[in-house]
């Protein structure tokens, strides 16, 4: 009886510490194909609600950055998808300087959520925890995303003003950040958050 106890404690300790499954790509892809179509509808149905969010709050974030604030984001009255970008001590037929697309920030959670759904041999609960941390980056991101879209316009899109107000380094450092960050390093950025997760999963076994 003591010998068949410690055979199945000791097969108990083994199963604990076996290694997870290996990675699958085909598993990886056929879960992407069944976890997109539902996440485009959840994306679709909460974007409404994010692109409020994002305009109060990135409204708040611009306003930050500017003593005394002149600055007001407000939601396009015929287009829910676009924010205005007004400045309060322009005149009042200029004031709306310019519009943006606010589900052209972040149409890549689509991906995202799909990607961190979809990796085979995870349990459901550690995939919904690290899908989390990397909605919370994501949304950091937008919120730069949405500052730097205002201070590109300002900083070089409004012709004389915006030579009377920013200098050489800041039209660079404004443009350039914006079309990096609004191009390459938005649709690079649900691929460089599933690594930062799960590439030590996947390097076991390709190696």
């Amino acid at each position: 009886m003591a010998r068949r106890g410690r055979a199945k404690r000791a097969r108990h300790r083994g199963a604990k510490a076996s290694p997870p499954p290996p990675f699958s790509t085909l598993r990886l892809l056929r879960n992407l194909a069944l976890a997109a179509v539902p996440v485009a509808l959840v994306w679709l149905a909460l974007t409404p609600f994010y692109n409020r969010f994002l305009i109060a709050a990135g409204g708040n974030l611009v306003q930050l950055t500017e003593v005394p604030n002149r600055t007001e984001l407000l939601p396009a009255v015929d287009e829910p998808h676009y924010a205005y970008v007004i400045r309060t001590d322009f005149p009042p037929a200029s004031r709306r300087v310019t519009s943006f697309r606010l589900t052209d920030l972040h149409f890549h959670l689509v991906l995202l959520a799909a990607l961190f759904l979809a990796v085979p041999g995870v349990p459901w609960r550690q995939r919904w925890a690290n899908l989390g941390w990397a909605l919370l980056v994501a949304v950091f991101f937008h919120l730069l995303l949405v500052l730097l879209w205002v201070k590109f316009t300002y900083a070089t899109q409004l012709g004389a003003w915006s030579l009377a107000h920013y200098g050489p380094l800041a039209r660079n450092f404004w443009g350039l950040g914006k079309h990096l960050l609004d191009l390459p390093v938005k649709l690079a950025l649900p691929l460089v958050l599933w690594a930062a997760f799960y590439l030590r999963r996947l390097l076991p076994a390709r190696g």
